[in-house]
């Protein structure tokens, strides 16, 4: 049986069914016999290849259609799979069972949904007892046609009594499993045959993974046939949970659908962007929080601005024309928040201006009470004194004084904290402000309002650059942008070391940390963060990168013959010789033909990987004919060497495979 059926099975698949028809006469050889790895009879191998007519006479002679291989498919199974619809009906004439279920707990009917083969599902599912048959993860082939988009399918199942509400083990139904994948057809054909919207057990609704996969087309069907989830987009804005691209990607489909759309959309975000601002202006709230969840709304909403409805009607210009249409009226919400942004600010210079009072004062008496003729103009900023300070003060009528200075110290204290405590909220508020300003320009103009503002309460925020110059690139990033603004602070700045360090961080890696940080992103999902902390800089790069020269003794060392080659050999002999001849370019290039790396892995060529694991460098012999150029196995490491006759044959024939030839398998 061994014998014969490998000899059978090329003529089955070249559905040779005259030739196999004479082998099988009068012999007595099993045509259920299973053979391989697999364990899959002939009937198998022509219901897989589409071979009906050795399929048919393989049943004639007796194969069992439902005999399942190693993995419990059926000739059925695989025919299906394939879509061979000949082979599937004369297998369904020899009774093959539709209902069995391979080791996944899939049928026929889930490999015809999984392809989407709707003309071969409308002949199969007459013989099925159940078309909600479950795999073993709970899922029929309704949910698998659903997340693969075959929408003639889905009718199908449907029409043929499939349950469209049928939860798999984690609770998801087959509208859950369309939007995963984004599949607005399924989804709007679910819908309007009353699929019910329900989350997992999870909790997870279908409107999470298409927000969650930046599906808008879906979210679009979905806010049609459920309006209230329209709201709920908006309140994802505050999940830092959620990618802000993905998020972004919804919106801006959604707001091109209409400009009545459009401007529903940007009020909305307006308005949770003033909410979330008046938090974060609240000292009881949560900085970090309140700050990403302001900023990440606002740049939000100014992308979805700047893009504006498809309409050709709406011209792009209407965004930057003040409040002479809707487009700006989407701003109104906001001028609340702004509004509140600078009463704390006009509070904060008034409080800056009395604390400027009271240290002029007390440097006056201070000044009076040691004796001193200097001009206070020239005595430096009043600073808070220290314990016993106020020691020297004579008594008697100055009695009171030092009761006095004190409060005024409490005050100016008093007005440290409040900046400490605001200066950070407030920065982030401006900063929306500032992006909120800018999307109404056109591109590389300031806005005059936002220079206005910055005019306006210019010594607070130079209080408050002064104060940490680091905000200048954590918030006031209008400074950066705008020349002319940045030339009222260069004065304060341009003395502090600080200043310096934070210029060389922003170009030399904040100006592409989203690169960097979707690098480590990608790196970290196959290497965790805690594994890399192990090592420093330097032993990484050796880990990674291999050792950076080729040690030719090692080389040697680690090296296998087969083949009829030996150590001692002239050709290996002249081999080893050229190699230490060659440079080291070429060694590079030599290694890279033979094992498809430039590198030397960490611990040397004893280390080197082949396909299946550790493999050393092997040099294999060939028999030699005239300008045959050594080839190679990269796989496993191989150099097929021809015998050369001489050293200098060896050497010419080497090097014009190393920079003239192909890698890869016997092809130099």
């Amino acid at each position: 049986n061994e014998t014969a059926v490998y000899t059978l099975m090329p003529m089955v698949m070249a559905d040779q069914h005259r030739s196999v028809s004479e082998l099988l006469s009068n012999s007595k050889f099993d045509v259920n016999y299973a053979f391989g790895r697999v364990k899959r009879s002939l009937l198998h191998i022509a219901a897989n290849c589409g071979s009906v007519e050795c399929l048919v006479l393989l049943l004639k002679k007796g194969a069992n259609p439902n005999y399942q291989d190693i993995s419990g498919c059926t000739p059925l199974h695989l025919a299906a799979r394939n879509g061979q619809k000949k082979c599937m009906s004369k297998l369904l004439e020899y009774s093959a069972d539709v209902n069995i279920c391979n080791n996944e707990g899939l049928t026929a009917i889930h490999w015809l949904a999984v392809n989407g083969r709707t003309e071969l599902l409308h002949d199969l599912v007459q013989h099925v007892s159940d078309v909600d048959v479950e795999d073993a993860m709970g899922q029929t082939a309704l949910h698998v046609a659903c997340q693969n988009g075959h929408k003639t399918t889905v009718q199908c199942l449907l029409d043929s009594g499939a349950d469209i509400n049928r939860p798999n083990v984690s609770g998801a139904t087959p509208l859950y499993f369309a939007c995963s994948h984004g599949q607005r057809d399924t989804a709007q054909i679910l819908l309007l045959r009353g699929a019910k919207y329900l989350p997992d057990k999870n909790g997870v609704t279908p409107l999470d993974l298409c927000v969650q996969g930046g599906y808008g087309e879906t979210c679009e069907v979905l806010i049609q046939y459920h309006p209230r989830l329209f709201q709920t987009i908006i309140q994802m804005t505050q999940n830092e949970d959620l990618r802000e691209n993905m998020l972004r990607q919804v919106l801006e489909h959604l707001s091109q659908q209409s400009e009545s759309q459009y401007l529903k959309i940007l009020t909305s975000l307006a308005e949770v962007a003033t909410t979330n601002g008046h938090k974060l202006l609240s000292l009881s709230s949560n900085y970090d929080a309140q700050m990403k969840s302001l900023l990440r709304i606002v740049r939000m909403f100014c992308h979805v601005f700047r893009i504006g409805p498809s309409s050709p009607s709406n011209g792009i210009d209407m965004g930057y024309n003040g409040n002479k249409t809707p487009r700006s009226q989407v701003f109104k919400p906001l001028e609340l928040l702004w509004h509140s942004l600078d009463e704390w600010l006009v509070l904060i210079a008034t409080e800056l201006m009395k604390n400027k009072r009271d240290s002029t004062e007390i440097t006056s008496i201070l000044l009076k009470q040691k004796g001193q003729d200097q001009d206070a103009a020239s005595i430096p900023p009043f600073e808070p004194p220290g314990p016993g300070s106020y020691e020297n003060l004579s008594s008697g009528t100055r009695e009171s004084k030092p009761d006095a200075l004190a409060g005024r110290q409490e005050a100016s204290a008093d007005c440290q904290d409040v900046i400490s405590m605001t200066a950070n909220r407030l920065s982030a508020v401006i900063q929306a402000f500032y992006m909120c300003c800018s999307c109404q320009m056109p591109p590389g103009m300031t806005s005059p309002r936002f220079i206005e503002f910055v005019c306006k309460h210019d010594e607070v925020l130079k209080c408050f650059v002064n104060r940490n110059p680091k905000i200048i690139f954590d918030h006031f990033h209008f400074l950066l942008e705008c020349p002319e603004l940045m030339s009222r602070f260069m004065h304060i700045i341009k003395a502090q070391a600080e200043y310096v360090q934070l210029v060389t961080e922003l170009r030399m890696t904040r100006a592409i940390q989203p690169q960097i940080n979707a690098f480590l992103q990608g790196f970290h999902m196959f290497i965790p963060p805690s594994l890399i902390q192990l090592f420093d800089e330097y032993e990484l790069e050796l880990l990674l990168s291999g050792m950076p020269e080729i040690d030719v003794s090692d080389w040697i060392k680690n090296t296998e013959y087969t083949s009829g080659y030996e150590r001692e050999d002239p050709v290996i002999q002249w081999f080893w010789e050229v190699v230490e001849d060659i440079t080291q370019e070429e060694r590079v290039l030599l290694l890279q033909f033979v094992t498809g790396s430039s590198r030397v892995p960490h611990g040397g060529f004893a280390n080197i990987m082949g396909g299946s694991g550790l493999q050393n460098f092997t040099i294999a012999a060939v028999p030699y004919t005239p300008n045959l150029l050594p080839t190679s196995s990269t796989c496993i490491n191989m150099l097929k060497l021809p015998e050369y006759p001489s050293k200098e044959i060896l050497k010419d024939r080497l090097l014009v495979a190393l920079h003239c030839g192909s890698y890869g398998y016997t092809m130099a």
